[in-house]
C-alpha cells in the first residue's frame, strides 16, 4: 500500500470509528463560512490540517497553501508526513 492510500485507509478507520469527530470539524467549518470569516476553501484546509494533527498520532500535517501559492510552484496546499 502507498503512502496516500494508507492515509486514505487510516482517515477512513478513524472517520467510521469516530464520526463526532468530523461532524464537528465541519460543522465548525461551515459555521464560520456563515459568519463571513475567510472563504470555505481556506479554512477547511486549515481545519483538516489541525484535525490531522489532533486526532491522527502517526501523521503530521502542514497547511502550506498561501506559501506554494505566493510561490506558483505547487497545487498541494497540504503536505502529510506519516
Amino acid at each position: 500500500m502507498n503512502n496516500y492510500e494508507e492515509f486514505k485507509h487510516r482517515f477512513k478507520l478513524l472517520a467510521s470509528k469516530n464520526h463526532h469527530l468530523i461532524v464537528n470539524t465541519l460543522s465548525n467549518i461551515f459555521t464560520m463560512r456563515l459568519i463571513g470569516n475567510k472563504t470555505h476553501g481556506d479554512l477547511a484546509e486549515i481545519g483538516m490540517t489541525e484535525f490531522i494533527n489532533q486526532f491522527m498520532y502517526d501523521f503530521k500535517s502542514i497547511h502550506v497553501g498561501k506559501d506554494l501559492f505566493r510561490a506558483k510552484k505547487h497545487e498541494e496546499d497540504i503536505v502529510i508526513i506519516n
